[in-house]
């Protein structure tokens, strides 16, 4: 990329140093996204994959967090109106 008139003369260092920024921003993002939200890996049977295929699809509420959230639900009886 070469320079244009009326932008800012950017270095290698300015590129090293905005490098470095964005790492540690993301690094420190994906930290607090762990400590947020719970992570469980999950291998379903055949079965249980059949139905949580059967209840997936591309409306809101078809991502496979939600469905085996409410298949959860469902069967501990909590499942919200």
């Amino acid at each position: 990329m070469t320079w244009q008139p009326g932008q800012p003369v950017v270095t290698a260092s300015d590129d090293a140093e905005w490098r470095a920024w964005r790492k540690a921003q993301k690094i420190e993002g994906q930290r607090w996204r762990r400590a947020r939200y719970r992570r469980i890996d999950y291998y379903p049977s055949e079965a249980a994959q059949a139905v949580i295929d059967a209840r997936t699809g591309r409306l809101a509420g078809g991502d496979y967090s939600s469905v085996i959230d409410r298949l959860i639900l469902t069967a501990a009886g909590e499942l919200p109106e």
